[in-house]
C-alpha cells in the first residue's frame, strides 16, 4: 500500500514540505530519506550508546547510521528515529527523556502504522507469527512486541513472557530470522565520486574525503 503524503523539516520552517510516496511497509528508509535531500552515510562509532545521530544543516541535513551492528532491523528503526528528530525538533536540544520518547513512537508509527498492522499483531506469545511479521515489516522482534503492547493488542502479561523469553534465548543480543545486510546510502558516495563535489573536496581534509568514501562503499 502507498500513500501521498509529505515531510516538513522543522528547523526550516518550510510550509508543506517535500511530497513523497510512502508505501507500507517502508522498502527502504535509507533511499526514503535520500529522496527528501538528506545526506546518509553509515560510520562506525564505537560507543554502546550511540546508535547513530543527525545533523539539522537547513540545506541538506545530515544523518549518520552507525555500522558497528550490522543490523538491518535496528538501522532501519534508527533512519526513521533519526527522521523523527529532523521533522520534529530540528535544532532544538535533543537527548532528554520526552524528546526520545517521541522519535521512538515517531518511528515506531512510520515503521508499523496502526491502521496497517493492528490486526495483523498476535495478541499471545506466537513466535512464528511475529518472525513472519520480522520478515514482512522489515523490524525487529523487539520492535514488533513494544508496537503491539503500544496498541493493546498484547496485554502486560503476555508482553513480559514474551521479553523473558527472548532475553533467556540471548535473542536481545542476535535476534532470529536474520533480514539480511543493513540498507546501504548510494548518494553520498556518487556525489564524491563526482566532479559536482570538487568545491567540497577542496575544503575538506583528503582523509575526511576518503574515510567518508569507504564507509559509504561498505
Amino acid at each position: 500500500m502507498c500513500r501521498t503524503g509529505s515531510l516538513t523539516w522543522g528547523f526550516a520552517g518550510r510550509g508543506g514540505g517535500p511530497r513523497l510516496i510512502l508505501c507500507r511497509p517502508v522498502p527502504n528508509v535509507v533511499e526514503l530519506l535520500e529522496g527528501q535531500g538528506v545526506a546518509v552515510t553509515r560510520l562506525p562509532l564505537d560507543n554502546r550508546d550511540v546508535d547513530a545521530f543527525s545533523l539539522p544543516f537547513p540545506d541538506h541535513p545530515v544523518v549518520v547510521l552507525g555500522s558497528d551492528k550490522n543490523d538491518r532491523a535496528r538501522s532501519r528503526f534508527d533512519g526513521a528515529h533519526e527522521l523523527a528528530h529532523l521533522v520534529l525538533h530540528g535544532e532544538q536540544i535533543w537527548g532528554v527523556k520526552e524528546v526520545e520518547t517521541q522519535v521512538h513512537q515517531f518511528a515506531a508509527a512510520f515503521l508499523m502504522p496502526a491502521d496497517d498492522i493492528h490486526d495483523q499483531l498476535p495478541t499471545t506469545v506466537d513466535w512464528p507469527a511475529l518472525f513472519h511479521l520480522k520478515q514482512h515489516w522489515q523490524v525487529s522482534l523487539a520492535a514488533l512486541l513494544m508496537r503491539a503492547r503500544t496498541l493493546g493488542r498484547m496485554n502486560e502479561s503476555a508482553y513480559l513472557t514474551a521479553i523473558k523469553t527472548a532475553s533467556a534465548r540471548r535473542w536481545h543480543r542476535v535476534e532470529p530470522v536474520p533480514l539480511g545486510q543493513p540498507e546501504q546510502p548510494a548518494r553520498l558516495l556518487a556525489y564524491l565520486a563526482s566532479t559536482d563535489s570538487t568545491p567540497a573536496r577542496s575544503v575538506l581534509p583528503p582523509q575526511i574525503v576518503e574515510s567518508l568514501q569507504t564507509a559509504s562503499a561498505t
